[in-house]
């Protein structure tokens, strides 16, 4: 069954590391809250497309681990920052998470001054 959880907070790890960052998969990681700050789950982005694992996964207390290359962080952040209301969604099926919008209309303010 799909899982969808609406994302209300979100906190971001942006990691440095110098030389050693070679040794750690993940340039940032957003976790991904509830109203109360629990996790639903967390965006991984990664440093290199090889740590890229073939597919999402949800484990087995509900937690979504969603992977992205690390271009994708601006992207990701954009949304959370400033779109309303964001999901997080999880399909069995494919192995595959999302973070999505809902709909909305054509315009709606984002080139309104």
């Amino acid at each position: 069954m799909t899982t969808i959880e609406y994302i209300k907070k979100y906190d971001i790890a942006y990691y440095g590391g110098g030389n050693n960052s070679k040794n750690y998969a993940y340039r940032a990681i957003i976790g991904l809250r509830r109203d109360n700050g629990s996790l639903i789950g967390a965006a991984y982005f990664h440093r290199d497309a090889s740590t890229l694992p073939n597919t999402d996964s949800i484990s087995g207390s509900g937690y979504i681990y969603v992977h992205y290359s690390e271009s994708d962080l601006e992207r990701i952040v954009d949304l959370l920052r400033n779109e309303e209301p964001v999901y997080v969604r999880y399909v069995p099926g494919w192995e595959m998470a999302s973070i999505n919008t809902s709909l909305e209309p054509i315009g709606e303010e984002e080139f309104n001054r």
